[in-house]
């Protein structure tokens, strides 16, 4: 079993089968530098007739409100928006190529459950978890990173309810943090 910690938040456990750790993967590193990416894809294997999904989660402890910088930095909400867009992009893109063997070190580390995975079908959740976040303050982020990510979504097909933001609360009740 594996457990993820990363931005004040436990994530896991999860099966060393289904969950890749691509930012700390030889995989990443390979790809470096430069290369942002999110912490780790999850395969959620669909029950009956469903196809299984894939997601590709990126954390953060805080994000700044609309238009306003975080204190003490330069970054505003649409840097930080671009940033974590850039991450799941990267991600989904890398874990992907991955799958379809395209870099050559990818058998030695990409998990078992991600080799057999049927791509043409599975569906993909490119998930942003920030701790401590009040639910409240989510629709303006979701509504941000969606736009944000809309032509990815667009080109890869992701279809509707693709993007997902969620607080350290929704995370656990969705199984992602123990």
């Amino acid at each position: 079993m594996i457990t993820i910690a990363e931005s004040g938040m436990t994530f896991g456990p999860f099966a060393d089968t289904h969950c890749f750790q691509i930012e700390n993967s030889l995989l990443h590193n390979s790809a470096q530098p430069g290369v942002q990416i999110a912490e780790f894809l999850l395969i959620q294997n669909g029950q009956g007739n469903q196809p299984p999904q894939v997601w590709i989660v990126e954390a953060k402890s805080s994000t700044p409100n609309p238009g306003s910088p975080l204190p003490g930095a330069a970054d505003t909400f649409s840097d930080i928006i671009a940033e974590i867009r850039d991450k799941l992009l990267n991600a989904l893109t890398l874990g992907v190529t991955a799958c379809i063997g395209r870099h050559a070190n990818a058998g030695q580390v990409l998990p078992q459950a991600f080799t057999g995975l049927p791509l043409d079908r599975t569906v993909f959740r490119l998930v942003l978890v920030i701790n401590g976040h009040r639910a409240e303050w989510l629709p303006p982020l979701q509504d941000a990173l969606t736009q944000a990510l809309r032509v990815t979504s667009r080109t890869w097909d992701l279809g509707a309810g693709s993007v997902v933001v969620m607080n350290d609360t929704l995370a656990r009740q969705r199984g992602l943090i123990a």
